[in-house]
């Protein structure tokens, strides 16, 4: 039987270039999973949302997965489709 995933990633961050990258990677991540968690908020499926979108279900997938980064006007048009509007920001680095 394999590792538990919580383990191998613990082994994995163990590694500097692996934790520098996985980290760089932190803020995609984190805004795919808020764009999962509002569709989830307002119960829509994602092929409500591709309907709204007006487009398929795989092609929301690809944009919750965060990979490849949708365009700004894709993150517009699944922010209209979940009934929210898109608000980037720019605060100083710390």
């Amino acid at each position: 039987m394999g590792k538990k995933l919580s383990v191998l990633k613990n082994e994995l961050l163990a590694d500097e270039n692996f934790k520098k990258e996985y980290e760089s990677l932190e803020q995609e991540f984190n805004f795919a999973a808020k764009m999962i968690e509002v569709r989830l908020q307002e119960r829509l499926s994602q092929e409500q949302v591709a309907r709204r979108m007006g487009t398929t279900q795989s092609v929301v997938a690809r944009i919750e997965s965060g990979r490849p980064l949708p365009s700004l006007r894709t993150l517009m048009r699944y922010a209209a489709a979940v009934g929210r509007k898109l608000d980037i920001s720019l605060p100083k680095a710390a």
